[in-house]
């Protein structure tokens, strides 16, 4: 690995300079302490070599780094930031597993003073939209460039008021009271019944209405009228130039505050022979205990195989440490039944649930390729797929049903 190098020359074979605003607009994207945790250690990174520009070390970062992962190396535009600021990727050639050798390093060969300078420029402007502490660049130990730092530093001897700082912090407590204030709607939520239901694919009512029906949901919804006043006085607030600016946990806590916490949640698994199950959870509840109470509701050779339950695209199987909350599955999700290694046939549903199904479509005398009628889909009413008075009446509306199967008929 070359020499450490120290430059105050203009940067030569970095990214461009505006690559750090870029990348520094979207660490503010960054959730919650999380956010604060990424900006506070990117600005321990650019210090440590500030402090010490011709140690070498200072500019060693090693991405398996356990710590460094969970800070840092998790966000990408954390990581897009360090190499705007002079971070290259090398080999790691201390690194005990071969894997981690190739690229296992963050390393900063020349540290170009004005980059680096900006870099802290930067991230102080976001760390102050976001609330967060701007530390002041090192000076205090023995620098040749540290005339040159201070100089083109704008933030050592800028303080924020302190009434500026109080109504930051109160604004980050409304958020993380108001997030507590979430989970805790969610996870106090009382016992939902199973209410076990199957049917087929074709003949299943819309998953918002069954959503709807779950939650009882007794709030006023957003009329397209109230958006369109929204939208209208968004406008207008443009035009009279009356609009302020918002820091991120301003926008993050109204976010918030229009975010409901859904109790409940409504799961319809769909078995490859377009058969559906449906059942209904808790939001705060554990993907172990969703897979270990829905077990028994699928036949015998199903329960004897390798099964699992998973959403796509992408493909993402249900993980048992999760709650479906935190998978983004409440209120309802559409999920399907795979198999690893040989699949079984059907039924999939236990005796009970499969006397529910009632005939398949195709046995009550559609001859449509798809599983979908026109009734189920609100087009095509009164007429079954593939009837010559359906076909003159919509070719449009065929070309839909083949796209909509072509979405259902996923890989497993």
């Amino acid at each position: 690995m070359a020499e450490a190098e120290v430059s105050n020359d203009v940067p030569s074979g970095l990214p461009d300079a505006t690559r750090l605003g870029a990348a520094a607009q979207r660490m503010l994207q960054i959730e919650d302490a999380a956010r604060e945790e990424a900006i506070s250690t990117v600005f321990k990174l650019l210090h440590n070599i500030l402090g010490d520009l011709e140690n070498p070390k200072k500019r060693r970062v090693k991405k398996v780094n356990a710590t460094f992962q969970r800070k840092v190396g998790r966000h990408s535009c954390a990581v897009d930031f360090l190499r705007a600021s002079g971070f290259l990727e090398a080999d790691d050639a201390e690194a005990e597993a071969e894997e981690d050798r190739k690229g296992g390093l963050l390393y900063m060969p020349v540290a170009y003073i004005l980059r680096l300078t900006d870099a802290h420029h930067v991230l102080a402007g976001v760390a102050k939209e976001a609330g967060v502490s701007v530390p002041a660049m090192p000076g205090g130990s023995f620098n040749p460039c540290s005339s040159m730092v201070q100089s083109v530093d704008t933030t050592r001897s800028a303080k924020a008021p302190d009434a500026w700082k109080t109504q930051a912090e109160s604004l980050r407590d409304e958020v993380k009271k108001r997030e507590r204030e979430l989970r805790e709607e969610v996870e106090q939520a009382p016992e939902v019944a199973l209410r076990p239901a199957a049917f087929w694919l074709s003949a299943g009512r819309r998953l918002e209405e069954v959503i709807r029906e779950a939650e009882q949901d007794s709030e006023e919804r957003v009329s397209d009228n109230h958006l369109l006043k929204e939208q209208v006085a968004s406008a207008k607030q443009a035009l009279s130039g009356s609009h302020t600016f918002e820091s991120a946990d301003k926008k993050r806590l109204a976010q918030l505050q229009r975010t409901k916490a859904h109790q409940s949640c409504v799961l319809r698994i769909i078995c490859p022979d377009k058969s559906v199950l449906q059942v209904q959870f808790r939001s705060a509840e554990k993907g172990e205990k969703v897979l270990e109470a829905i077990k028994p509701l699928f036949s015998d050779a199903v329960q004897a195989s390798r099964w699992y339950v998973y959403r796509s695209p992408p493909m993402e199987r249900m993980n048992p440490k999760a709650s479906l909350s935190a998978a983004g599955f409440a209120p309802g999700a559409v999920m399907y039944l795979g198999f690893d290694g040989e699949k079984c046939g059907p039924p999939f549903l236990q005796a009970g649930l499969v006397d529910q199904l009632g005939p398949c479509r195709e046995e009550s005398g559609v001859t449509a390729p798809s599983s979908f009628t026109g009734e189920a889909m609100g087009w095509g009413a009164g007429h079954r797929l593939g009837t010559t008075s359906f076909a003159a009446e919509s070719s449009a509306g065929a070309a839909k049903a083949q796209k909509i199967e072509g979405e259902a008929m996923k890989p497993e």
